[in-house]
C-alpha cells in the first residue's frame, strides 16, 4: 500500500557562534574591507584581526575608537580597523558614549580581491520545520535522510541571491531544487564569527532532513 512520508526531523546546519553580545546591523562589506586591506599585508598574502574598543555614537555608530588588540602587528590591520569601524560600523541597543568593543577580521582571502566564502555565518533567520515538511519530496520508498547545500552570495541586509545546488545526497531526487526555493528565507548578519564581512560574499548554506513513514513518525 502507498504511504505518503512526513518529516520526523529537519535542521539547517547553520553553524552559528554564541551570539555576540553587540547585535551590529551595519558592518563593511567584502569589498570594502578588500578595498582597505593594509598594502604590506596585501603583498604578503596574510589576513589579521584588530579588536578595537570604541565610543557609541547617537543612532550606534562608532567614535574614537582605539586598537587593543592586533594580529599579527606591523602590517597596518590596527589603523585599517579603526577607520572602517569609525565610517561602517553600527550597532543595535548602545546608548551614546557607551563603550563597546569592536571585532574586525581581514581574511587573508580578500588580499587578492573581494571574491571569498564566509567560514562562520551567523543566522539571522532560517526555514521552519513546517516550510522544509512543504516543499521537500516525499515518496513511497523514498531515502530516510538528505543533504542538501547550497551555495549563495549575501546581499545587504543579509538576504542571500544567485544560489545554486552545490551538493545533493541522495542526487536526482529533487531535494536540491526543493530547498533552492527556501534560499529567501536565510539571512545572516553582517559580520560572521571570525568578524569578517558577509556582504558581497559567498555562503554556503547546509541542510539536513530525515524522513520517516507517517505511522513510525506518529510514535
Amino acid at each position: 500500500m502507498f504511504r505518503t512520508l512526513a518529516l520526523a526531523s529537519a535542521a539547517a546546519l547553520c553553524a552559528a557562534p554564541a551570539l555576540a553580545q553587540t547585535a551590529w546591523i551595519a558592518a563593511p562589506t567584502a569589498p570594502e574591507v578588500a578595498a582597505a586591506f593594509p598594502e604590506k599585508a596585501k603583498a604578503a598574502g596574510i589576513g589579521g584581526g584588530v579588536e578595537l574598543m570604541c565610543t557609541a555614537a547617537r543612532g550606534g555608530g562608532m567614535t574614537d575608537c582605539e586598537v587593543i588588540n592586533e594580529t599579527p602587528r606591523g602590517y597596518g590591520f590596527g589603523a585599517a580597523a579603526r577607520k572602517l569601524a569609525e565610517q561602517k560600523m553600527r550597532a543595535a541597543g548602545v546608548a551614546k558614549n557607551d563603550e563597546v568593543r569592536v571585532p574586525v577580521g581581514f581574511p587573508a582571502e580578500l588580499a587578492k580581491g573581494p571574491s571569498y566564502t564566509v567560514k562562520t555565518p551567523v543566522w539571522t533567520a532560517v526555514p521552519t520545520v513546517g516550510e522544509i515538511q512543504a516543499v521537500v519530496p516525499k515518496t513511497e520508498g523514498g531515502p530516510n535522510n538528505a543533504r542538501v547545500t547550497l551555495v549563495c552570495e549575501v546581499q545587504p541586509g543579509g538576504s542571500l541571491t544567485g544560489c545554486v545546488v552545490d551538493r545533493e545526497e541522495p542526487a536526482g531526487q529533487g531535494f536540491g531544487p526543493a530547498i533552492l526555493t527556501l534560499a529567501p528565507r536565510f539571512q545572516v548578519g553582517p559580520l560572521s564569527g571570525e568578524a569578517t564581512p558577509t556582504v558581497g560574499a559567498k555562503v554556503r548554506v547546509p541542510v539536513r532532513f530525515d524522513l520517516k513513514p507517517v505511522a513510525q513518525a506518529a510514535r
